[in-house]
């Protein structure tokens, strides 16, 4: 989930975070989570970790629809970004089972 993006109203309520998923298709399945990774846990890109994130997006900037197309699963059903897996302390973030999906 991503939450350090801007509240915005979706259908009269209040979004705070967006949930993001793998699709390939006509299957969609949601990224899931290192088990033991704690809520609020810092997702790293392997070879991006120095960065410091943003607090908080500008949805003006359109940072997340720029990275977005470079965002894809492995044949490890791993979550990758420009090929560097996604990961939390506990391990990589995956998906149950599409290979080469697109993450949207």
């Amino acid at each position: 989930m991503l939450c350090n993006i801007k509240p915005s109203k979706m259908r009269g309520i209040e979004s705070q975070a967006m949930l993001l998923a793998a699709s390939l298709n006509d299957k969609v399945e949601l990224l899931t989570p290192p088990s033991g990774c704690v809520p609020g846990e810092r997702i790293i890109v392997e070879g991006y970790e120095e960065e410091e994130p943003d607090d908080q997006l500008n949805p003006k900037k359109k940072i997340f629809e720029q990275i977005q197309p470079e965002l894809s699963t492995s044949p490890q059903c791993t979550v990758t970004y420009r090929g560097c897996t996604l990961s939390t302390s506990g391990g990589p973030v995956t998906v149950a089972s599409l290979i080469n999906a697109d993450i949207r």
